[in-house]
This record gives structure tokens, sequence and C-alpha cells, in this order.
């Protein structure tokens, strides 16, 4: 939507599955992650794309400690909404899924 080249950098879905350890450590890397910045050592710079809320703030701020001084590390959060597809649907005038679900019970 923005115009930018969406291909020419890349991508990759956590699906929601890091979880920090229970004593308040960061705990390991997520396995996709891991093997992905395995498979593509030329990356150095990592932008997290996380949901708004206190977990995925937690999980933004503990994967930032484990991949400090290897990588250079960004948390941006959705302006507006949860997560970004909560904020695509606003920016593009579209009830998100889960309201949709509510208004045809």
């Amino acid at each position: 939507m923005s115009g930018c080249d969406w291909q020419r950098n890349h991508l990759l879905s956590l699906a929601g599955i890091y979880q920090p350890k229970q004593d308040g450590s960061p705990g390991r890397l997520p396995l996709a992650l891991m093997q992905y910045l395995e498979d593509y050592p030329e990356i150095r710079f990592i932008v997290l794309r996380l949901d708004n809320d206190f977990t995925g703030q937690k999980a933004a701020s503990m994967l930032q400690s484990i991949l400090a001084g290897a990588y250079q590390v960004q948390a941006i959060f959705p302006p507006r909404g949860k997560d970004y597809n909560d904020f695509l649907c606003i920016q593009k005038g579209i009830l998100p899924q889960k309201q949709r679900d509510r208004i045809e019970l």
C-alpha cells in the first residue's frame, strides 16, 4: 500500500510462538528465527513487528536483548489496533474479522 518493494526484504512470521521463561530471563530465540538467521547470514538489521499488547511488547524487549550485539534490532508496533491486521483493516475501513464475527451472531 505504501509503495515499498516488500519482495526486497526478508520477511518471517513468528506466528506468536515466542515465550520468555517464567523467571523473567529471555529464554531462547524461536526456532524459526534461529534457522532463518542461520540460512541468511547477510542479515544485520531486524525489525520486530509484534502485537501492540503486553505480551508483544515483552516479547520484543526479550528478543532485542537476546539479539543485541549480533544484530541491530528495532521494535515497531502498529500505531492503532492490537496487531498489524487490525491496523490494515482500520486503514482500509474494514471491520476486523473478530468484530465481523460478533455482528453475524
